[in-house]
């Protein structure tokens, strides 16, 4: 399986160019030359570019313009992918600014553990507006059929977690065409990084689909494989029977031949087979929609032997539910907390079960 031909970062860009309208020509290895049209040269403020897409390249291409993560061209090709692509839609949260609930404490402990800590407590608590980033990408299956499929990853775009349920608690939702209310936007992690990680879930999903073809398609190989080996089996066996106890040697060298050649043949047709029930995958974004969501930031207080130690969860009122929390060392999703040093990490990096 492929992601692209190309990088997933290049083809991105050259992706966004070609369907705003821009004239691309690949100028050298990892160089690409554009063209932009006129409704994008005040929005990048050049006309004509040199893009490069590795660093010891750019190094040695005068007028060239690295493009890597966090490159100021990359940033607001995403922005522009976000706010002016033509498949790009905003929804907004209608209603009431949600409050905190009464019982968060109680949710607190049905969710999450904090080892060798007394129970929490709600210090604090803000309402800041987040995006959720609707990511879609289309598939194109290539086997023995083709076929298409949209994989959606929706990522929060102030912490960057995956949201695998949010489509459960949004179907229960009214959007609003408009903002209904007035608060401060949640910070933002950066675009590109976002859709980074949404590249990588999509992949991981793609690849399931993947399984799932090869599995529909394994009895159909196997028959087709099974049909060659008993074709070209005989053909080998007549071949062999002919030769066998015979003579004369130019007979017996056009014989010896013939078999060479069916063998090559039924090698050739098997690979054939094979290839043709392997499955390629070409995958591109398709669409992209964004939810303006208002959520809480919640600063807890917990007691550790004689220190008081502040931890801060993510509540979405859209689900109703705390957001599991990430190991401040290794970066995964954990429901159980130790305090370490200063901060929490997961029983795993914990000291003791850290590795050195």
């Amino acid at each position: 399986m492929r992601f692209e031909e190309t990088p997933s970062l290049e083809k991105f860009v050259l992706d966004y160019l070609q369907r705003v309208g821009a004239l691309t020509e690949q100028e050298s290895y990892a160089t690409l030359g554009v063209l932009l049209p006129d409704d994008l040269t005040g929005y990048f403020r050049e006309e004509q570019l040199l893009l490069a897409f590795d660093y010891e390249v750019a190094e040695e291409t005068e007028g060239s313009l690295l493009i890597t993560h966090g490159s100021p061209f990359l940033d607001k090709t995403v922005e522009s992918v976000l706010q002016n692509y033509g498949h790009f839609t905003v929804r907004y949260w209608s209603g009431h600014i949600p409050e905190l609930p009464r019982n968060f404490e109680q949710k607190i402990l049905a969710k999450l553990e904090f080892r060798r800590c007394r129970p929490p407590k709600v210090n604090m608590h803000v309402v800041e507006e987040c995006i959720f980033y609707e990511f879609n990408f289309r598939c194109t299956f290539r086997s023995h059929e083709k076929s298409e499929e949209v994989v959606t990853v929706v990522v929060n775009g102030s912490n960057g977690q995956v949201q695998t349920d949010f489509f459960q608690s949004w179907q229960k939702h009214v959007p609003a065409e408009k903002r209904e209310y007035s608060l401060p936007q949640a910070r933002q992690l950066p675009l590109d990084g976002l859709y980074q990680t949404a590249c990588r879930n999509a992949e991981q999903v793609t690849q399931m689909w993947v399984d799932k073809i090869m599995a529909q398609g394994a009895w159909q190989k196997k028959k087709e494989l099974a049909k060659i080996a008993s074709y070209y089996g005989e053909l080998a066996a007549e071949i062999q029977k002919k030769l066998t106890g015979l003579g004369d040697l130019k007979k017996k060298a056009r014989l010896e031949q013939q078999m060479s050649a069916t063998l090559a043949d039924r090698e050739r047709r098997e690979k054939d087979a094979t290839e043709r029930y392997g499955v390629e995958v070409d995958i591109h974004l398709d669409h992209v929609v964004a939810y303006y969501i208002p959520c809480l930031w919640v600063k807890l207080e917990l007691a550790h032997k004689d220190q008081v130690r502040a931890f801060t969860v993510f509540y979405n009122p859209l689900s109703n539910e705390i957001e599991t929390p990430v190991c401040e060392c290794c970066g995964r999703q954990t429901t159980s907390l130790v305090p370490d040093r200063d901060g929490f990490v997961c029983p795993e990096c914990s000291v003791g079960g850290r590795k050195k």
